[in-house]
C-alpha cells in the first residue's frame, strides 16, 4: 500500500506541477510564467485530491478486509481488544496521508527547486494547519466508508460513498445560500434539509473550510466539533461492528 501510494502520488503531483510550470498566461499582451508562489495552492489542492482518493480506497477496500466473510469469525475470537482496530486504522490512514503530503512537498521542490519550499514562498504554518484539518476530515470519511463496507459490502459502498459525497457537496452549497439569505422556517422543506445537514459531517463545507485555513482565516469551531464528534461516533460504531461481526452472504472480499 505504501509503495502504491508513493508511485501514485509521485506521478500525480510531479506531472501536475511540471505541467503547471510550463504554462504561460497572456493577459492583454503581457506574458507571465507561473512561478512557485502561484503554484503552491494548486499543489495543495492536487494533494487534497490524492488524499481523498487514498482515504476512500483505504476505507472501502483495506480497513474492512479482515472483518468480512469467513474472516469475521476469526476477528471475533482474536485475543485483541476490538477498540484497537479502529484506532489502528485511523493512525495508519493518517500516516498514509502524511506520506502523500511529504510526496507533494518533494515534488514541489523537484520542480521549482529546494529554495521554493522556504518560508518566504512555502507557507509552512498554514500548510500544517490545513493538513491537520484535512487529516481529521478524511479520517472521518475513511471510517464512514469502512463501516459502510462492513454493513453493505465494498462494491455497494463504492457507489453509496461516491453518491453520498456528491449529494453532501450539493446540499452544503445550498446550505451556504440558505445561511446568507433569509433563514428558512424550521417546518419547511428547506428548514428540515438544513437541520439534517447541520447534524451530519459538514462535507459540503469541507473545501470552503480548507480554503479558509489555507488563507489564514478563522475556521468555525462548530465544524471542528462536528468533525471530531463524528470521528468518535464512527469509531464506536466500527468497534461495535467488529465486536459483533456477521458473515457476508456472498464471497465478496
Amino acid at each position: 500500500m505504501v509503495y502504491l501510494i508513493l508511485i501514485f502520488s509521485s506521478v500525480i503531483h510531479y506531472a501536475g506541477l511540471k505541467l503547471l510550470n510550463h504554462l504561460t498566461l497572456s493577459i492583454q499582451g503581457v506574458v507571465s510564467v507561473i512561478g512557485p508562489k502561484e503554484a503552491v495552492y494548486t499543489a495543495v489542492f492536487i494533494q487534497l485530491f490524492t488524499a481523498l482518493s487514498i482515504s476512500s480506497v483505504y476505507g472501502i477496500w483495506i480497513a474492512p478486509y479482515a472483518h468480512r466473510g469467513e474472516r469475521s469469525v476469526l476477528t471475533h475470537v482474536l485475543p485483541i481488544n476490538k477498540i484497537k482496530f479502529p484506532i489502528c486504522y485511523v493512525i495508519c490512514c493518517s500516516l498514509l496521508l502524511l506520506i502523500n503530503f511529504i510526496v507533494m512537498v518533494g515534488s514541489f521542490a523537484s520542480v521549482f527547486g529546494f529554495a521554493a519550499i522556504g518560508k518566504q514562498i512555502f507557507p509552512w504554518g498554514l500548510l500544517l494547519k490545513a493538513f491537520i484539518f484535512e487529516t481529521l476530515c478524511l479520517d472521518v470519511v475513511m471510517l464512514g466508508l469502512a463501516l459502510s463496507s462492513l454493513v453493505f459490502g465494498q462494491v455497494a459502498t463504492f457507489f453509496i460513498g461516491g453518491t453520498s459525497l456528491f449529494v453532501l457537496q450539493i446540499v452544503g452549497a445550498a446550505a451556504r445560500l440558505f445561511r446568507e439569505s433569509t433563514p428558512p422556517s424550521l417546518f419547511s422543506g428547506k428548514g428540515l434539509l438544513l437541520l439534517i445537514y447541520e447534524k451530519l459531517p459538514p462535507m459540503g463545507d469541507f473545501i470552503f473550510d480548507f480554503k479558509e485555513v489555507m488563507i489564514g482565516g478563522r475556521l468555525g469551531l462548530d465544524h471542528l466539533v462536528l468533525w471530531t464528534l463524528w470521528l468518535v461516533i464512527l469509531h464506536l460504531l466500527f468497534w461495535f461492528k467488529v465486536r459483533y461481526p456477521s458473515q457476508a452472504r456472498s464471497t465478496e472480499a
